[in-house]
């Protein structure tokens, strides 16, 4: 007896209080560390989703380079474009990249329509301005919607909205867009209680910048005859030239030019300094016919 206390201990020396709180502090200590776990394990999810969109965005500007056009969207779920769709889900096999994100589901995706057919179609929508969607409000600028070229949005972990979609809508606040089905207008926002999807968008300028490039082509003509300019990568003429004449044409860079005695890709092609069929790249160039 210890000051009317009985003070029971085991044979290390502690009493069954002491003991008691020990395994308290080791039960907080224990269900924080489960906690702890818990939020990185998210955070490393997230991390990894938002690299997965960035390394999808990558891969369609690569496509597009390479192709002259965006790839159209996977609406069969073989994750191959499916020809004229716009809308649906990112074409992973078509761009080589793993199926899903690290959530396991696969990306939505939608592009405009316009961006879907040729170079030469790409870059004068382009340059002319997009329309027709999709559309986007960045919760990192204004509120006002504005068309990109295409957008990637994975879904996140749960459906935060509780609409019985995984892909959420933000009907309140200044910035507002429901990324279901992007009507109006798709939405890139923070995480909210109400949002957990990652988005990332191609804009207008920046694809125009990567695939799109113009360059003057000169043509003069001392044949003694009319010659064609022959645009072979459309499939249209740029012109004719008399005898004598001299002309400049605005071409996309990587189109092909035949110099050609007859109209629409027709008669012979000409001698000529340098000789056609050429590929033009990177610069202007002067084509003269003797």
């Amino acid at each position: 007896m210890k000051n009317g206390l009985f003070s029971i201990r085991n044979n290390r020396g502690f009493s069954l209080i002491e003991m008691a709180i020990v395994m308290v502090i080791i039960g907080v200590l224990a269900g924080g560390g489960v906690s702890l776990i818990g939020m990185l394990t998210k955070r490393k999810a997230r991390t990894e989703t938002i690299n997965y969109l960035k390394q999808a965005q990558a891969a369609l500007i690569s496509f597009a380079d390479i192709n002259g056009r965006l790839p159209w969207a996977d609406t069969s779920g073989d994750g191959a474009e499916n020809s004229g769709a716009a809308a649906g889900n990112l074409p992973y096999q078509t761009l080589k990249l793993s199926p899903t994100d690290p959530y396991k589901r696969t990306l939505r995706y939608e592009l405009n329509a316009n961006l879907g057919t040729n170079l030469t179609a790409s870059c004068n929508a382009l340059r002319s301005g997009l329309s027709g969607g999709p559309d986007v409000v960045d919760a990192d600028g204004a509120a006002a919607s504005f068309p990109i070229a295409a957008i990637l949005i994975s879904a996140g972990t749960m459906d935060a909205d509780s609409d019985g979609n995984v892909f959420d809508d933000v009907t309140t606040g200044t910035h507002q867009g429901d990324n279901t089905d992007g009507n109006p207008n798709y939405i890139r926002h923070p995480s909210v209680d109400t949002y957990d999807d990652l988005v990332v968008y191609l804009g207008e300028n920046e694809l125009y910048g990567e695939i799109c490039e113009y360059l003057a082509l000169a043509v003069n003509n001392t044949s003694g005859a009319t010659v064609y300019v022959y645009n072979s990568t459309q499939g249209a003429d740029l012109g004719s030239l008399a005898n004598g004449n001299s002309g400049v044409y605005e071409i996309m860079s990587r189109t092909q030019i035949e110099i050609r005695s007859a109209s629409a890709g027709g008669g012979a092609i000409l001698a000529s300094t340098p000789p056609s069929p050429i590929a033009l790249a990177g610069q202007g160039r002067t084509i003269t016919v003797p």
